[in-house]
């Protein structure tokens, strides 16, 4: 069905493919077959800027934050719109995608590889990266390729891949060089923060306040502990490194076959930080991905895996200090969520997007569990990454 007129309307579609792409994401993903709204129209402007006449387009997803769309018009392509209404630092994301990608793409061509692992921008006839609209929203372009994206439990073998490719990351974006990265994001990570605002919502809340004040000793606790593992372990924020600042397993694109990462996507969050924060949320989305169970499941041979992995591809770009804050950064980062997610359950517009009911609540006493026994594990954790260091 192609589309040029002032407005390229998308139409009701069903997706067979299921070519979904997160709400930050950079690349379609597969999954079931989805019936896909009308929500949204493409200026003709876009188009033409794109070189895209006659162009047949599906919508993909119709998120708060982006918009995407597949658009083929003699050129396979993922068309977005990023609202300005929804973030903060439009301008200061691009800057940021257009200086590691372009980074990315010229260590590729200097190894003379033909496949890009990594979102791979496609400009405007006019050369540039992306158009910007008088309301204050960014449209760009990607190459479109096959994959998918994996939901359910997985073998520690996939888990690693995914791994590695994250630790490629950040072996391939150690020598960016040049001016640090925007803060696009101030306070990414921020524990304290994150902490500080759900006991301010606690106080202010309605009803609701009264499942989440009976954990409120126990997280004051995890807390603590966690505080004094991270300073007697030098674990802190700092502007160390290019960071991906997301790395769950729904931001990696995987073969349909072997269940191979192939590319990591959505670096939407890339910033300067430490890179604990990489494998600290790494590791807390693997233990979703747990064979035969809905709730996160840890233990110490997926650590091993995962972490070994990130370990092994980032190489001699690491130092030993960041090896060894690895033990902590798991129990770190999924608190840091589920403060997040206790915090949604209060608000009357949530941040974090759940199905189900209380599912925010949920969410969040699941991740502070988790939490919990990656911690209780610290010791075995640390004998592991100390290994690590030994063997380099």
């Amino acid at each position: 069905m192609p589309q040029s007129a002032t407005f390229a309307w998308v139409y009701m579609a069903v997706v067979t493919t299921a070519l979904l792409t997160h709400n930050v994401g950079n690349w379609p993903r597969e999954e079931q077959p989805v019936v896909v709204e009308a929500a949204f129209s493409v200026p003709e402007s876009v188009l033409d800027a794109f070189g895209l006449d006659d162009a047949h387009i599906e919508s993909l997803t119709g998120g708060r934050t982006n918009r995407t769309m597949r658009v083929r018009a003699g050129r396979d392509l993922v068309l977005q719109q990023m609202l300005g209404s929804a973030h903060g630092d439009l301008l200061g994301i691009m800057e940021n995608l257009v200086r590691v990608t372009s980074h990315l793409d010229w260590r590729r061509a200097f190894a003379e590889e033909q496949q890009t692992w990594y979102p791979h921008l496609v400009g405007t006839s006019a050369g540039k990266p992306f158009i910007m609209t008088a309301e204050g929203d960014v449209w760009r372009a990607f190459m479109y390729r096959q994959g998918q994206i994996l939901r359910s439990s997985q073998p520690l073998a996939t888990l690693a891949s995914a791994a590695a490719l994250y630790g490629r990351f950040t072996a391939e974006t150690a020598d960016l060089g040049g001016p640090p990265l925007i803060e696009t994001a101030p306070g990414f990570h921020d524990v304290d923060r994150v902490y500080d605002a759900l006991l301010a919502e606690v106080e202010t809340a309605d009803d609701r306040r009264d499942e989440i004040v009976p954990m409120l000793a126990d997280l004051q606790k995890l807390k603590h502990d966690l505080d004094q593992r991270c300073s007697r372990d030098g674990v802190r924020w700092s502007p160390d490194r290019v960071v991906h600042n997301d790395t769950k397993l729904s931001n990696v694109l995987f073969d349909r076959d072997q269940g191979r990462a192939r590319a990591v996507l959505d670096l939407d969050l890339a910033m300067m930080g430490p890179s604990w924060h990489d494998v600290g949320d790494l590791m807390r989305s693997a233990c979703w991905y747990a064979k035969d169970s809905h709730d996160p499941v840890f233990s110490v041979e997926l650590f091993d895996a995962v972490v070994g992995a990130f370990v092994e591809a980032a190489g001699e770009t690491l130092s030993d200090v960041e090896i060894i804050g690895y033990a902590i950064a798991g129990p770190r980062l999924s608190f840091e969520l589920g403060l997040r997610y206790l915090h949604d359950h209060l608000r009357e517009w949530p941040q974090l997007m759940v199905q189900g009911q209380n599912g925010h609540l949920l969410r969040g006493q699941a991740n502070i569990k988790l939490a919990q026994e990656m911690l209780d594990a610290y010791d075995a954790l640390r004998r592991i990454v100390d290994g690590f260091v030994d063997t380099r």
